[in-house]
Formats: C-alpha cells, structure tokens, sequence
C-alpha cells in the first residue's frame, strides 16, 4: 500500500513539477521569439525608410530600376522586398545568408511563382505565430512604383526551427528534473509515515520501548509524527502510572498485611488457648476475651479504613455538595474530643459564616483525624482555628508537640506510614484519609513542623452566597 501511494504521489508531483518547468520554458520561448519578431519589424521599418529615401532622388523610377538599386544594398536573409508598377513585378531577397548577391526576380505584375515560400510541418504555426505577435507587411510608394516590405516566411521558419531541437532538449531535461525532484520530495514526504510504520513495526515485534521521531509540521504527514509522540508521550506516562501503581498495590498489600497480622495473630493464639481449654479461672478468660474483641475491633476499623479509601478512589464526585458553615460544624466536632480528653487544653477559634462546598461527613473526618493525630502525638496546648482569607476557607491544627522530623513531613500523607512512633495506636491511614478528603473537596492541606509543635493547614475553596 506504501508503494502505490509513493508511486501515485511521485507521478502526480512529477507531473505536476513537469507543467510548471514547461510552463516556464515556453514562456522564456515565446518571450525570446516575440523579441525576435520586434527586431525584424524594426529592421523592416527601416529598410522601407532607407528604400523610400533613396528612391525619390531618382527620378521617374520604375519597378525594374528600384529592384537593381535596392539589390545594391546590403540586404539581409530574413526580408523581401517587392516592387510594383503598372506592368512589371520585381522580388528582391536573400535565399541564403552566405549568399553574395540578393536574387532579383523580374515577371508580370500578378506573377508569384519566383517567389520564395515557407515549407515544413511548423511553418503554419510559426507564421500563425509571427502575424499574432505584429509582423506584417509595410508598404509605400514612390512615385509610380509601390513598394512592399515584408519578411521571408521561408527564412523565418528556417530560423525558428533551428531553436526547435534545443527547445526539445529543453522540456525533456525538464521532465525528467521533474522526476527527480519529484522522488525526492515524495521520500521526504513519506518520511514520517515510514517512520511511524517502522516504529508501530517494532512495536508489534513486541519491543515496547518508546522512541519518539523527528516530525516537521510544515507538511501535513507531520501531524502524524506529532500525533504519534503524542501518543507515545501518553503511553510513556501510562507505563509510568502503571509502574507507580504497581509499586503502591505491593507496598499497600505489604503494609495491610503487616497491620493486620499482628491483630491476627493474638487473636488466633488466643483461639488456640481457649480450644485446648487451659483457662480455667473466669478472670482471665473474660481478659482474653476482651483482648480478642479490641483486636478485632483494631481490625474492622482499619478495614473500614481501607474500603473507605477505596470508595473515594474509585468513584469521582458528580455533584457539588452544599456549603457548609465550616467554623459552626468544626466548633461542634472539637467539643467532644476536648471532653473526652481533659488533660489536654483546646484553644477553639471559629470564625462564622465561612462557608464551603464539601461533605459535612468527609469534613468530620478530616477534623477528627487531625485532633486525633494532636492528641496522640503532641503535646501542650492543641489549637485549631477556622478563617477565611482572599476567598480561601482555612482549617488550623496546631500542637506544640516535638514536631515531625523533616525526612518524615514529606511522607506523613502516605497509607499506612507511621513514623518511628510505632508504639501508639494507630493504623497510619488516618492522615491519608484527611487527605484525600480534602482534595475531593477541591482543597489543599500542608504542614508546617518544627521542634516547637505541627501545624496542619488546610485550603478549602470559600463560597460568598453574596454574591
């Protein structure tokens, strides 16, 4: 299929080339011929002149006598020259330009046999052609005698069809120049789309390595190769988040695992004890017990966790949720966390009517979680203020805690990352689902830490029913 469309597009620019070149050719032709044709007329005009001149110093003349005289002149090939009087027709003419002498040929008036006559297939159209570019005859009179100056059809064709053969030679080279340049501009054109079936061809061959090609927008196959690099830029980034994924998936499945084992495996040590029934006091099989069921408590929350990520990963919010007074429900959250830990002080500052556009439930998670994560490893006073500033609904948590070393600030968001303060309870995904909610939100959260406390800091977009 690329061979016929190279040969079919070669052919089409070849031919194409090929009128153009020719155009051009018999342009240079017919403007070299029409100036040809004016110095013939010049050189008529001005015989016919010279004729008349010396002709009404004589006096009296006739046909006979102005042919000798005007064969005395120094007449050139491509004229001829009549003379008429009552009786007598005289031709004057070079037949030949080697010629030494003009013929002079002397008949009745009316006789044109003597004179000289064009022959050849071209020499209609050559005449047809002088007469279209102005060469006609001139005419005058001295005296008695009537005088016609025109030019030799036979030595005008003679001289046109010496131009014939190089004319010829002309538009061959010409064609075939086309040919060339045809094939050359058709490979060049080509070039992307072989590029492309090479690159789709090693791709097939199952080599999936990306190599983008050159492409040049200047012609339209180059919006093949852009295309295909873009296509390419795409795929690149699909492999990408496919190699990110997998590396998520096997880090997620690895950590859950990890969480879940330990769980797991008190539970199932217990189950053993109590199968063997070497329990007998109430006391300790009511601990056992109790220890049985934190743990699968432990474990059913950090399910309800996972699948609630899960449902916020796989499914996009379609609608908008109704603005919230962020600082009313943020007051209302806090209170029983604060109640339930006295020993902590909480500094709550609200301010009304800041409204934004998010899940009251998604907002209760992320509050929740980030008092939570205060409590649990902060320390002193823990702070949390709700502001709006230049159309943002800000949500501040703030400990004054040892803060949260540099190397781990960057990854407190991930699944199931915990620190190096691994002995307090906990699943490391609260802050992950903190996350996440924010941003289905259309928000941002950040974190500022240092050695006098964390500062969490969450963006959300501030809607003015005002306006």
């Amino acid at each position: 299929m690329r061979t016929r469309l190279a040969r079919r597009m070669q052919t089409l620019a070849a031919i194409e080339i090929s009128i153009v070149l020719a155009t051009v050719i018999l342009a240079g032709a017919l403007f070299a011929f029409g100036a040809y044709i004016r110095s013939v007329s010049i050189e008529l005009s001005g015989t016919l002149a010279q004729l008349q001149t010396a002709l009404s110093r004589t006096p009296l003349p006739d046909a006979r006598t102005a042919g000798i005289f005007a064969a005395s002149l120094l007449l050139g090939s491509g004229s001829e020259i009549v003379f008429l009087d009552a009786n007598t027709r005289v031709a004057v003419y070079r037949a030949h330009r080697t010629d030494p002498k003009p013929v002079v040929t002397v008949r009745p008036r009316g006789d044109l046999s003597g004179d000289p006559r064009a022959s050849g297939p071209l020499s209609r159209v050559i005449l047809g052609l002088a007469t279209a570019f102005g060469l006609t005859s001139l005419y005058g009179h001295v005296g008695n005698v009537y005088v016609v100056v025109k030019s030799s059809d036979a030595a005008l064709v003679r001289t046109v069809e010496l131009f014939t053969i190089p004319l010829l030679v002309a538009l061959v080279l010409a064609v075939v120049c086309a040919t060339l340049v045809a094939r050359m501009l058709t490979k060049q054109a080509l070039r992307p789309l072989d590029d492309v079936t090479s690159a789709l061809a090693r791709f097939a061959s199952g080599d999936l390595t990306p190599q983008p090609i050159a492409a040049d927008e200047r012609h339209e196959l180059g919006s093949l190769a852009t295309a295909y690099n873009g296509a390419i830029e795409q795929m690149e980034r699909a492999f990408a988040a496919r190699d990110r994924a997998n590396t998520s998936m096997r880090q997620f499945i690895a950590d859950a695992g990890h969480q879940l084992r330990t769980p797991l495996t008190v539970v199932q040590g217990f189950i053993a004890i109590l199968r063997r029934g070497g329990i007998e006091s109430a006391p300790d099989r009511d601990r056992i017990l109790h220890t049985m069921y934190d743990q699968s408590r432990v474990m059913g929350a950090l399910i309800d966790k996972l699948i609630l990520l899960e449902r916020w990963e796989s499914v996009q919010t379609t609608e908008t949720a109704a603005p919230i007074d962020v600082g009313t429900l943020v007051a209302d959250l806090i209170s029983p966390i604060a109640d339930a830990h006295p020993e902590r002080r909480f500094e709550v500052s609200t301010q009304s009517g800041v409204l934004a556009a998010i899940d009251p439930t998604e907002l209760g998670h992320v509050v929740t979680n980030l008092a939570d994560n205060a409590v649990k490893y902060g320390e002193g006073e823990i702070a949390v203020r709700v502001s709006a500033r230049d159309g943002i609904a800000l949500i501040e948590v703030a400990d004054r805690g040892p803060g949260i070393p540099s190397t781990a600030a960057t990854r407190v968001f991930d699944r199931f990352y915990r620190g190096t303060q691994r002995d307090i309870a906990g699943s490391g995904l609260g802050l992950a689902i903190v996350k996440r909610a924010v941003e289905r939100a259309g928000g941002t959260i950040s974190l500022d830490t240092g050695p006098t406390g964390s500062h969490f800091i969450v963006q959300l977009p501030r809607i003015n029913l005002s306006s």
